[in-house]
């Protein structure tokens, strides 16, 4: 019993680590809330979750805060884009739904692949923005390489981030308070296999 009881024992640092992984999903809604924030709340988010799958985490709170200011610069501008390229994907969707014509048939089709391809790309970005120290259009052309190299993996994480999102809407909504760190720290693991593929390794994270 007291080697169970053990803060080396196996359950106590599974405990440890749902318990940081929830803190994370916390801080991640909190600091997102102004919504211009999102792109250095994700790259604080993996920061933290590639130390703790690493079992490097330390302070959480201390370590996520820490990521997020040094991420902000850099981020933000990715973010801003992103969002505006995925309010024009949706604004497209939402204008063919509505018009139920045959070319706004073929405009949503082709607009769906798109969209499909700018998720994948948008999977990488920020995980790499929190490891990588370098220019952003590098890091971008590195995210849609990986993504396509890396494709069945690609579509992997993308197949559990929608079961998540799935759980939250028709099962239980409360599930969204944890999403975010549970979809992070599962997309973490498959990620450092492909980042070490590549010769990213974990010793070269940084904020």
């Amino acid at each position: 019993m007291s080697k169970i009881l053990s803060i080396d024992s196996p359950l106590w640092m599974i405990l440890n680590k749902i318990t940081d992984t929830i803190v994370l999903s916390l801080l991640f809604i909190v600091t997102s809330i102004p919504i211009v924030t999102i792109g250095s709340s994700l790259c604080a988010l993996y920061y933290m979750m590639f130390r703790i799958a690493d079992d490097t985490e330390g302070h959480v709170v201390r370590g996520y805060f820490k990521a997020f200011k040094e991420n902000f610069k850099k981020a933000t501008p990715v973010w801003l884009v992103c969002l505006f390229i995925g309010l024009v994907l949706a604004g497209d969707i939402y204008i063919c739904v509505r018009l139920k014509t045959e070319a706004s048939g073929f405009v949503m089709a082709a607009a769906g692949v798109i969209i499909i391809l700018f998720l994948m790309i948008v999977l990488y970005l920020f995980p790499l923005l929190s490891k990588c120290i370098g220019d952003t259009r590098q890091i971008v052309f590195m995210a849609f390489m990986m993504s396509i190299k890396e494709w069945w993996r690609t579509i992997f994480m993308l197949f559990i981030t929608a079961i998540m999102i799935a759980v939250g809407v028709f099962v239980t909504a409360p599930f969204f308070i944890v999403a975010p760190g549970v979809i992070a720290l599962s997309h973490v693991y498959i990620f450092k296999n492909i980042f070490n593929k590549y010769g990213m390794k974990a010793d070269e994270q940084a904020a």
